[in-house]
């Protein structure tokens, strides 16, 4: 079995493979499934990444409709002293900016204790059908997700599913997987 940072490296180049359009048609398959998934669906307040790295799943058609369907939408804020995310609530897009870990974060907090999180939408560099993710190493999701009650979802182009993945035992699994192609339930 390969390592996780063997794994990280071959699926970064392969979502940097991908064009812009097949980025955009992939993140709308992606988008559209996430919409049968009743969880998501009846979730007032959602936790959400915001996408900024190289071609990973596009949140921000997500977090439009979030917003125009009067969902909360509650976005990570890191803090890389401590390891921890804080989560914060946003009402538009324009409220973001890029932090220095590379990554949108609101400019205005307003924070939201995790316990009020309906559902959680997990950023994932590879996922298995047994429920175990890879993500980009920091460990921040699966510190917030171990003492999670919410369902948590890792969007995922579909070859980033593969068979089996190496998992630690402070890895922390997630309830659904949504691809281009296929929902699964974990």
């Amino acid at each position: 079995m390969k390592t996780k940072q063997e794994i990280r490296h071959r699926m970064k180049a392969k979502r940097e493979a991908l064009s812009k359009k097949e980025i955009k048609e992939r993140s709308s398959m992606i988008f559209s499934n996430l919409l049968s998934v009743p969880e998501f669906f009846r979730a007032d307040v959602v936790h959400t990444y915001v996408s900024s790295k190289n071609n990973e799943v596009d949140t921000h058609q997500l977090i439009r409709w979030m917003l125009k369907e009067k969902k909360r939408v509650i976005v990570p804020i890191v803090d890389a002293q401590t390891k921890q995310m804080k989560h914060s609530e946003i009402y538009s897009l324009s409220e973001l900016s890029f932090s220095k870990l590379g990554i949108y974060e609101p400019s205005l907090e307003r924070l939201v204790k995790a316990s009020n999180i309906g559902v959680v939408i997990v950023p994932a560099l590879a996922v298995d059908r047994h429920g175990n993710r890879i993500g980009f190493g920091g460990g921040f999701y699966d510190r917030f997700l171990t003492d999670m009650k919410a369902p948590s979802i890792a969007l995922a182009y579909d070859f980033q599913l593969i068979s089996e993945l190496p998992v630690e035992s402070f890895d922390a699994k997630i309830s659904y997987i949504v691809t281009d192609k296929q929902i699964l339930r974990c």
